[in-house]
């Protein structure tokens, strides 16, 4: 299913990538379009010197484009909350993530006009993309563009369900299969950004995969 709707995108991705590209660059942003996941891997490396270290949150995409393995190749230092740890060792290293000379991360949905949308439940990753000390780079496939601001909170809501569903957390939503707004204290959506423009002194680069990348 995904491999049908990956090559859907790539046969319309170069036009519409390319007018988001441009939208994404008149609000300040550095993007450019990827038309595959290898090429948007190549791009990444360009950007990330080797030994430089690299604060990664739990970005699906991230991985489906092999960074992490890529990075670690050439000597880079990756930081990441994923995987068997303690409780104290998870805290610790979302602290170091957004320390690290880059944060390499993806979004929930991206809009038509340029708009980048994030939602998070422990919060460390859009504190990460509103303030950190190195550059932010992101990945994003063209399966999370929306054509408006409120289609893409939409999208990244819905998001939330398959990554819930990842880590076996039970929420309203995994139940009903839907946003629901809800009030539970196993609520998956606590903070929202929106990034309209780059935080000021951060380089922002964006880069559009053509292809269906995370959820």
């Amino acid at each position: 299913m995904k491999d049908a709707f990956s090559a859907a995108l790539a046969r319309a991705g170069s036009a519409v990538g390319g007018a988001v590209v441009g939208e994404l660059k008149k609000r300040g942003f550095d993007a450019l379009y990827a038309p595959t996941k290898e090429q948007a891997l190549e791009a990444v490396l360009d950007l990330i010197p080797a030994g430089a270290s690299v604060g990664v949150p739990g970005s699906v995409t991230v991985r489906e484009v092999g960074a992490m393995e890529a990075l670690r190749a050439r000597g880079c230092r990756v930081i990441q909350h994923w995987g068997d740890m303690s409780s104290q060792e998870c805290a610790q290293a979302r602290l170091d993530e957004n320390a690290a000379d880059f944060f390499l991360t993806s979004a929930n949905a991206l809009t038509q006009a340029g708009e980048i949308i994030s939602i998070d439940g422990m919060g460390n990753r859009v504190a990460a993309m509103a303030w950190g000390r190195g550059e932010l780079i992101f990945v994003i496939g063209l399966n999370k563009l929306a054509s408006t601001l409120e289609d893409g909170i939409r999208r990244a809501r819905s998001a939330v369900i398959p990554n819930a569903l990842r880590l076996g957390e039970e929420t309203p939503c995994t139940k009903a299969g839907r946003c629901v707004d809800c009030r539970a204290p196993s609520r998956a959506c606590r903070a929202m950004l929106i990034l309209e423009a780059p935080p000021r002194g951060r380089a922002v680069h964006v880069i559009i995969a053509g292809e269906g990348l995370g959820y």
